[in-house]
């Protein structure tokens, strides 16, 4: 199929194809399998540990899909009209409480799948933009959140009613809620409540499964409690807080709302489960990129690495009798993989079983590569956190040329993830340097607040800081820089361009970013907005700021060409920011190629899109860089 292009413009010279074999990245790397390697992720194990749902991104589809834990059988398809998703924004699919039917999102709707008969029935067709579905214990009830009015709230449904039938509000707060978990008897529903005039602030909150009033166990300013996780018996909620200035592990208890601290690590606990007899917890900690587990005896508090290797641990589960656990696991060199782990095992010991097999012959012989973690210098005595991958034939003698690729968010962050777009860049002979800049998570409250109020000013300087990082490299031509990011990071390789008066960047890529966040604010959707108006505040009343965190008041400035690219169904950074970049670069004469892809939205999900992308890409980098 053909990409569908619903724009294409260019000013200046643009690039051009260029037939250098040395330009071609070795076998097996070819756009195809950049483009082909599918994604295994968001697997929830049955409650009797007998089989795991999952979602398969392949084929054009974001699908679910069902196997057992014994391994050793082909997975079974269950759905077949779920699109295409990023798997940032999508959701796990949740069991009932008899390993019966699942429920799911699809396009902003609730279904279920029956586990037998593969029959998916859909349960809201009112356009609320539904979410967070879960199962009651008895399996009457399916919560889940909807928009009810101005917010998301917590509502329930009766599958037994016909399809598209209204569902019942829970709440009517003052803000959004989000991540309903029903107690283990049924009667109480923890959720986490988003204050509408505190954006940093979250909330665990309970409230009667049939309604009424809502109980707030925790609340304070600036404080974000997340993931509630009833204890088996129900007298404990646990739940992630950044209290401490590091997000740690927490439990409130129910009868009286105590709160006690489970973990004092200094690290980010990203997530956790209680264990089936309540006596410890698998959780996974953040320490420079790497998500490890761990396990919490709770009657003591002690804590021991379980599993600790270079890599990105998710969505640990415990079978029913406490004996094996699954999880998901990633890293720079593993595409994601759903893996069985003894929990008796000692720190990265054997008895591991793989369920998924997403590590095809081809990958296998593409030399991946694992990258160093590395600080450097920047601004106010700041040092940046950064993974550096440095290609095989780099040195002294043959220094090769380096892309920096800052991430999105901007609050998130970089770890020893599955990132193939890096490996291929990697590949081809360029050195990939990864800023997690100011303002980025994992590293603790304070780094990540110190982008506040001062967007497109300590990020931009990070950006800087980070050339000339690895200007100092012996090993890197200085001279051949560029820099290439998508969202937030597309929005700091405009910034580094124009706010630069050393030129330090040869040629930049912005994909999907801003360039004018006073007027993103206005035209994007409303979680970009408020996120927006979390760190910057409310551009009434910091109009200076959105302006000086502006690029497009410095297009004038820019020497270096840009490839600029977006889809025209994106809500989250509207493609007239990218029309009004275009517009102030052929207003200035400036060199840039632009790429309008019909039907893509914030992150591109078409195949044939991305081939073309990846394709105009390798052209770009390639004609500026080699």
């Amino acid at each position: 199929m053909k990409p569908t292009i619903a724009k294409e413009e260019h000013g200046g010279r643009p690039s051009e194809p260029r037939p250098d074999p040395l330009r071609i990245p070795p076998p097996p790397w070819s756009l195809d399998l950049l483009v082909g390697v599918n994604r295994v992720r968001h697997h929830a194990l049955s409650p009797d540990g007998q089989q795991i749902a999952f979602i398969w991104d392949r084929d054009n589809h974001s699908d679910l899909w069902l196997m057992p834990t014994a391994g050793g059988s082909w997975p079974t398809r269950l759905t077949f009209h779920r699109p295409a998703c990023t798997f940032w924004s999508d959701s796990q699919p949740r069991w009932d409480f008899q390993a019966s039917m699942l429920v799911y999102v699809a396009e902003g709707e609730i279904w279920t799948v029956g586990v037998e008969d593969g029959t998916a029935r859909q349960l809201t067709g009112y356009g609320m933009a539904a979410s967070w579905p879960i199962p009651s214990p008895d399996g009457n009830d399916v919560y889940c959140v909807s928009e009810q009015g101005q917010y998301q709230n917590l509502c329930r449904i009766r599958p037994q009613r016909l399809e598209g039938a209204w569902p019942s509000a829970l709440t009517h707060l003052q803000g959004d809620v989000s991540d309903p978990r029903p107690s283990p008897s049924g009667g109480l529903i923890a959720f986490v409540f988003h204050p509408r005039d505190d954006l940093e602030r979250s909330e665990i909150c309970i409230v009667p499964s049939e309604g009424g009033e809502v109980k707030h166990f925790t609340g304070a300013q600036g404080v974000r409690d997340r993931w509630p996780r009833w204890s088996p018996d129900g007298g404990m909620l646990g739940f992630v807080s950044n209290r401490s200035g590091w997000d740690e592990l927490y439990q409130v208890e129910a009868a009286t709302g105590e709160v006690q601290s489970l973990t004092s690590m200094g690290a980010t606990v990203t997530e956790f489960a209680w264990s089936p007899d309540g006596r410890q917890v698998v959780y996974v900690l953040n320490r420079n990129g790497v998500g490890a587990l761990h396990l919490l005896r709770v009657a003591d508090r002690h804590t021991r690495a379980f599993r600790d290797v270079p890599g990105w641990h998710s969505r640990p589960q415990w079978a029913p009798d406490g004996s094996w656990l699954t999880v998901e696991f990633e890293s720079p060199t593993s595409p994601p993989e759903i893996l069985r782990l003894p929990v008796q095992a000692e720190v990265g010991g054997g008895g591991i079983e793989r369920l998924s097999f997403s590590m095809s012959p081809a990958l296998q012989a593409a030399g991946l590569k694992t990258p160093e973690f590395v600080h450097y210098p920047s601004t106010d005595g700041c040092r940046i956190p950064a993974l550096l991958f440095r290609p095989g034939q780099a040195s002294s003698k043959s220094p090769c040329p380096a892309i920096v690729y800052p991430h999105g968010g901007p609050t998130s962050e970089w770890v020893q993830g599955w990132d193939l777009l890096m490996q291929w860049i990697l590949a081809k002979g360029y050195a990939v340097l990864a800023p997690n800049y100011r303002g980025s998570t994992g590293y603790g409250l304070e780094f990540q607040h110190a982008l506040h109020g001062r967007w497109g000013i300590v990020d931009t300087a990070d950006m800087l800081a980070a050339a000339d990082y690895l200007a100092g490299l012996d090993w890197i031509d200085s001279g051949r820089l560029g820099i290439f990011g998508m969202s937030y990071g597309s929005y700091l390789a405009v910034l580094a361009l124009a706010r630069d008066p050393q030129h330090r960047y040869r040629c930049g890529v912005a994909k999907y970013g801003d360039s004018d966040i006073l007027r993103s604010w206005a035209q994007g959707d409303r979680v970009g907005r408020e996120d927006l108006e979390r760190q910057m505040g409310h551009p009434a009343h910091n109009r200076p700021g959105y302006q000086a965190g502006s690029p497009i008041y410095d297009v004038e400035n820019i020497q270096s060409p840009l490839l600029i690219v977006h889809g025209d169904s994106d809500a989250r950074v509207n493609p007239k920011q990218s029309e009004e970049l275009v517009s102030a670069l052929r207003r200035h004469d400036k060199t840039f190629e632009y790429i309008i892809y019909e039907g893509e939205g914030h992150g591109l999900l078409y195949p044939e899109n991305r081939r073309h992308f990846y394709a105009r890409l390798e052209r770009f980098l390639d004609w500026y860089l080699l």
